[in-house]
């Protein structure tokens, strides 16, 4: 059930454009995980998700791009090399960020960051934003 549960929160996370963590954090709270443990447990699967979901994107857009510069596929080389330090750098803020908030109001800034979430695709989906 685990190996079918990860392949599908995989899969989601690719397809929605949303990091895995999101969906892994969510699984570990259906199943009784406190909240700090799944949010810090499911950020270790960051890479794990990302790695083939990068293949994927810059094999499916291979010869699609049209000329667009620093680009592999459908993958932005531009926004890796910016985007990557940045996330290194905030990603212990946001560790001690988490570990000050209490358990109750780290799962409210979960459900926000979720609605957040299903806004953003709703919004994508009805309006092509």
């Amino acid at each position: 059930m685990d190996a079918l549960a990860g392949g599908g929160i995989g899969l989601l996370s690719t397809l929605i454009g949303v990091g895995g963590g999101a969906y892994i954090t969510a699984y570990m709270k259906l199943y009784g995980w406190p909240i700090h443990t799944a949010v810090g447990t499911a950020s270790g699967f960051g890479p794990i998700i990302a790695i083939p979901a990068i293949i994927g994107y810059v094999i499916a857009g291979w010869g699609h791009a049209g000329g667009v510069p620093l680009h592999l596929g459908f993958v932005s080389l531009a926004g890796a090399i910016v985007i990557a330090p940045v996330t290194v750098l905030a990603a212990p803020l946001g560790v001690k960020t988490a570990h000050r908030l209490s358990r109750r109001r780290l799962e409210y800034a979960f459900i926000a960051f979720l609605l957040a979430v299903a806004a953003r695709f709703s919004a994508g989906l009805i309006f092509g934003v």
